[in-house]
């Protein structure tokens, strides 16, 4: 299976930065020579840094995380869980940290329901019934696991970027 790219873009410490993740067989994010996340500060540096590397994509709009939205409702003493955004940062931050050869979560045993809620909490329709809704509730101790596990994907993600011009 050849891998598929996609552009990304995310706001974290009050800038937008961009990179590229890709999936295959095993999903990442590209890298320098040091495994660092290759990572730009504008659209045009991205493109053309693509364009030198042969990285085709079909992308007309990176895809789009706020990394420090995120952060920043962590760090509430009490927060609402947003399966969608939430899920999207685990899935990402999983294949970041996969990919710089760390692991954001490693405790998969105890984080597996709190993952597999999330994911049912998407309401996806290939999965979910017609007429159905599923709104996960949220012990105490699963909204912490929540708030460590992400707060870790994003320490993991901002130790790990490299610039490129």
């Amino acid at each position: 299976m050849e891998r598929e790219y996609y552009f990304c873009r995310c706001r974290l410490d009050q800038k937008d930065r961009y990179f590229i993740w890709f999936s295959n067989e095993e999903d990442g994010v590209c890298l320098n020579s040091k495994n660092k996340i290759v990572v730009f500060n504008d659209f045009e540096s991205l493109t053309r840094y693509a364009e030198r590397q042969n990285i085709l994509t079909n992308d007309k709009k990176p895809s789009f995380y706020n990394f420090e939205e995120l952060e920043n409702t962590l760090n509430e003493k009490s927060f609402n869980v947003d399966c969608v955004k939430f899920l999207d940062a685990w899935n990402l931050f999983d294949d970041v940290s996969r990919s710089v050869g760390e692991n954001f979560d490693p405790a998969r045993k105890i984080t597996k329901n709190i993952y597999d809620k999330l994911f049912w909490g998407n309401n996806l329709p290939v999965v979910t019934p017609e007429g159905k809704w599923y709104e996960p509730n949220w012990s105490k101790n699963e909204l912490e696991i929540i708030r460590n596990v992400l707060l870790r994907g994003i320490a993991i993600f901002r130790n790990n970027l490299n610039y490129i011009d």
